[in-house]
């Protein structure tokens, strides 16, 4: 994970790639730029003559077009889970994606929060979908530079592996995830793990993090010494993306990581 590249307006788009999204979404009236988000170039919310909707797109050829592919290919089997993508287009040098537009805000995770049981929820059906063949990248993959047995984390069950705030759309009923371009396969446990550092670092104690994540069956059902080797290696990955990336939200979940490990090996 590294910060994305430079954000850049609608307007800067290659004129064959505004038209062939406009051929799509109908012609654009107003541009709402996006600066959430790090793996796309562009990020908007467009208003056209059809609706609403969010736009997010690379160049072609940059590396991080990978990533929406995956995302583009995930999306039809998170229906439900996630805003729908309603169109792909790749022109003048660029692809771009084109999501159904949600109205709603970023989460809130303090303690006390109402947005934590709406998260529960979505984290509730997220479990209860099963991983489709197209998600090819593996838990274990992303921990194997941290420690010698990343197969602790390995299983069959689909995680977002990104759950921050700002990837989960609040509305007045429900919750939204969102940017599933790193979608991987792996222990149901994992995706709870990967979230107990954020819910600390805007103000849960790592006891009652747990706690929260203890609703779940997949947090119940695994070994501590499995969850132990996981929070060892996950605050190494942050410290060295941190190290890599000094950026306070980067800083923050590296810290938060850390307390949890050592919250841990105190018990």
């Amino acid at each position: 994970m590294t910060p994305g590249p430079r954000r850049i307006g609608w307007s800067e788009l290659p004129r064959e790639t505004r038209a062939a999204v406009e051929a799509h979404a109908g012609s654009v009236t107003e541009v709402d730029r996006v600066e959430m988000g790090e793996r796309s170039d562009i990020a908007s919310v467009l208003d056209t003559r059809a609706g609403r909707v969010f736009a997010k797109g690379v160049p072609a050829a940059d590396r991080q077009a990978a990533w929406l592919e995956n995302e583009a290919r995930i999306n039809p089997y998170v229906a439900g889970l996630a805003p729908p993508l309603m169109w792909r287009v790749q022109a003048g040098g660029w692809l771009v994606l084109g999501f159904e537009y949600i109205e709603g805000r970023h989460a809130v995770y303090a303690p006390g929060s109402a947005d934590m049981a709406k998260l529960a929820a979505v984290l509730r059906s997220l479990q209860e979908t099963p991983c489709p063949d197209v998600v090819y990248r593996r838990a274990e993959w992303r921990w194997k530079e941290f420690t010698d047995r990343p197969e602790t984390m390995a299983g069959e069950a689909m995680i977002h592996a990104d759950l921050n705030p700002g990837n989960v759309l609040i509305t007045e009923d429900r919750a939204y995830v969102v940017d599933w371009a790193g979608t991987c396969r792996g222990a149901g446990w994992v995706e709870l793990a990967m979230l107990i550092p954020r819910l600390i670092g805007h103000g849960h104690g790592p006891a009652e993090a747990e706690e929260w994540a203890a609703q779940f069956a997949p947090w119940r059902d695994a070994a501590a010494e499995d969850v132990d080797l996981f929070v060892a290696a996950e605050s190494s990955r942050w410290d060295k993306v941190a190290a890599d990336w000094p950026y306070p939200r980067i800083v923050l979940t590296a810290n938060t990581a850390r307390q949890w490990k050592e919250w841990r090996r105190g018990r």
